[in-house]
């Protein structure tokens, strides 16, 4: 049995990006994983200064729920990450949480490995988006996080993903792939 922590990028709570994240977790769940849910848009989290107290093996010094979060990303197995790309990009509400990773990564006394999924929405034709989803893999997740990506999950030229079932079943089965 594994712990995974999943995080869930967008705002929008029940849309596209959520309905196909609770499908990876149905399957990672059916397979004997415990996973705890995030919705990021709800977390107190400040933004990674990059002051480097880190780096000296010390804990970061904001105490939110970004310090709880990323330490519990530390001691989980997996991960998987839910995002709808906004102007080209993950959400913020995302991007400032993964900062914080930092503060993990960069402490020698926390060792941190795993395996990661990524959810990936947008209104884009299928491949647009590539080069991005590309970089986002590598960094942070296999070369700060020193992840093994399971799969990568795109689901674009989104009006309502249930007119895409099939989305729905490779989601499924990334997380039964867990």
């Amino acid at each position: 049995m594994m712990d995974i922590i999943a995080l869930m990028g967008s705002p929008r709570k029940h849309g596209n990006t959520d309905m196909l994240l609770d499908e990876m977790i149905k399957g990672a769940e059916e397979n004997g994983h415990n996973v705890i849910k995030y919705y990021v848009s709800d977390l107190n989290v400040h933004p990674c200064r990059g002051c480097g107290v880190c780096t000296m093996g010390k804990d970061c010094v904001f105490k939110d729920d970004g310090f709880e979060v990323t330490h519990q990303i530390a001691n989980a197995e997996g991960l998987i990450v839910s995002t709808p790309i906004y102007f080209g990009q993950m959400t913020g509400d995302l991007k400032v949480l993964l900062d914080r990773l930092f503060g993990i990564t960069n402490n020698p006394l926390i060792p941190m490995s795993g395996k990661v999924a990524l959810i990936f929405t947008h209104l884009g034709p299928e491949g647009y988006y590539n080069q991005y989803i590309e970089l986002t893999k590598t960094q942070p997740f296999q070369m700060n996080m020193h992840y093994e990506i399971v799969d990568v999950l795109v689901a674009g030229s989104l009006g309502d993903v249930r007119n895409q079932p099939n989305k729905f079943t490779e989601a499924y089965e990334i997380g039964k792939s867990f």
